[in-house]
């Protein structure tokens, strides 16, 4: 792979079929995503303002997110924690998931299958109790509402009014944890 270096900052070339370009960050370093034969550099010259917001930007998030705690909690409790918070939402809701799994996962706190059951983190066992709540709501949510459109995000709402900055929370641990 061959790779760039604009003032520092890693720009991984990757060279795809396709005509489309694509810049993206990933774990602190730019991929640039083109075809093969286009030239990175006018790209990277051409988009060097926002790279390098962009990568001030990932570096204080970065920061923020070495100094949040992680919680230290058995299997045991965790699944106890879900559990009970699968009960309480499920109340909220009007709704019972038919399953409920473990699993590590990349770059995502839970899902929601189409079949009805929901998967969950194992990495949210580090997680402050509020946060697994909401994971766990926003899942079971989507037994109601299938998508994020405005019905979902009313009943995300009615539970929980600051689920920005929850969302927010969460990137941040995404950083230390995922």
């Amino acid at each position: 792979m061959e790779t760039i270096d604009l003032e520092g900052i890693c720009c991984q070339v990757v060279r795809r079929h396709g005509r489309r370009v694509r810049l993206v960050f990933h774990d602190g370093s730019l991929r640039v995503v083109l075809p093969r034969n286009i030239d990175p550099q006018p790209i990277i010259d051409r988009h060097r303002k926002w790279i390098l917001e962009k990568y001030a930007w990932f570096r204080r998030q970065r920061v923020l997110a070495e100094q949040l705690e992680v919680v230290r909690r058995t299997n045991e409790e965790f699944v106890g924690l879900v559990r009970e918070q699968c009960r309480r939402s499920g109340e909220i809701l009007g709704v019972r998931p038919l399953g409920i799994g473990f699993r590590r996962m990349k770059s995502k706190w839970g899902s929601c299958s189409a079949g009805g059951k929901i998967s969950l983190n194992t990495c949210l066992q580090a997680l402050p109790d509020e946060l697994v709540a909401y994971v766990v709501f926003h899942e079971l949510a989507h037994l109601r509402e299938r998508n994020h459109g405005p019905g979902f995000k009313s009943l995300i709402r009615s539970a929980f009014p600051h689920f920005r900055d929850l969302d927010r929370q969460l990137k941040l641990y995404s950083l230390k944890i995922l």
